[in-house]
């Protein structure tokens, strides 16, 4: 895994320990968690807290958290040390941090709600306008996108440097960018927790008559305020975790990416985490691969 620092120079291979590049279908799409010896005091400095990194595409992430973790090995007369960080996509940074003034729009796309939040994205792929947004003082943004969008019955995925907002069902008319053997993977069945974990709901209309969402399987019932059939529909709508595989290192697959497998199933990637370990530690080989959750559509 490449990394640069804020200034372009890029890290030593031999300097990062590990690090783990995760892309997700959330409101905060790629994050980095990683491991990196500082052999010098400018290393320090550009590894703390408020500084940002960069990947091979250019994607630059700002590091929340850094955790400066001794080490027993010395290089010459200095003893070395290591750093522990935690970073998120520079972005889409702002909507991760719990608000000191209240957002609440209407009628306002889901780019300008990204913006008052403080995020720095130029647009939204696909784009489309919130009827009613609010995050309260003292509430994290991510949580309130997050119910926008089950209410859109879609998802957001960072892609060639730009949030794209995808529904649900065109993930699954998308081409695949890889294929898997049926053995490849481990497969998860979980049909009980469903019906309790992914619910209907219903709503009242003006005259305050019940409207309803999808009934047509047994779940838990939820009541959700100012919402038509149609946005009733998409919040049951979800991607249900059916695999998990392992494969070799692939930084090109990210999540919202369609698998398909030989026995013709298609699964769409929930999460993709891109693994490099230098083996430093311990005087070991490499170790890089790419795990990937994988799921299916539920109606």
């Amino acid at each position: 895994m490449i990394l640069f620092l804020a200034d372009g120079k890029q890290i030593r291979g031999d300097l990062i320990k590990s690090a783990v590049l995760r892309s997700d279908l959330a409101p905060v799409p790629m994050t980095l968690e990683a491991d990196i010896r500082a052999g010098d005091a400018s290393l320090d400095k550009a590894l703390a807290e408020g500084q940002t990194l960069s990947i091979s595409s250019g994607d630059a992430l700002h590091i929340v958290k850094s955790v400066r973790v001794a080490e027993r090995s010395a290089q010459g007369e200095r003893e070395m040390a290591g750093y522990r960080i935690t970073a998120l996509l520079d972005s889409c940074l702002g909507v991760a941090y719990v608000r000191s003034r209240a957002i609440i729009k209407e009628s306002a796309a889901l780019s300008a709600i990204y913006k008052a939040a403080g995020a720095t994205i130029k647009a939204v792929d696909a784009d489309f306008p919130v009827p009613r947004f609010y995050c309260p003082v003292g509430e994290t943004p991510t949580f309130h996108i997050a119910r926008v969008l089950q209410e859109e019955g879609g998802v957001v995925r960072w892609k060639t440097g730009r949030l794209q907002f995808v529904r649900l069902p065109d993930l699954f008319k998308q081409s695949p960018v890889k294929t898997l053997p049926d053995n490849a993977s481990d497969d998860v069945d979980g049909g009980f927790l469903e019906r309790h974990e992914v619910p209907w709901f219903f709503s009242l209309d003006a005259n305050g008559a019940a409207v309803f969402g999808n009934r047509e399987k047994p779940r838990t019932v939820r009541y959700a305020p100012f919402k038509d059939a149609q946005r009733l529909r998409n919040m049951t709508r979800c991607l249900v975790h059916r695999k998990t595989v392992r494969i070799d290192y692939d930084g090109r697959i990210g999540a919202g990416d369609l698998i398909t497998f030989t026995g013709g199933e298609k699964l769409v990637v929930v999460t993709a985490a891109h693994v490099f370990g230098s083996g430093t530690d311990d005087g070991g080989a490499s170790d890089t691969y790419t795990r990937l959750w994988l799921g299916a559509l539920e109606e």
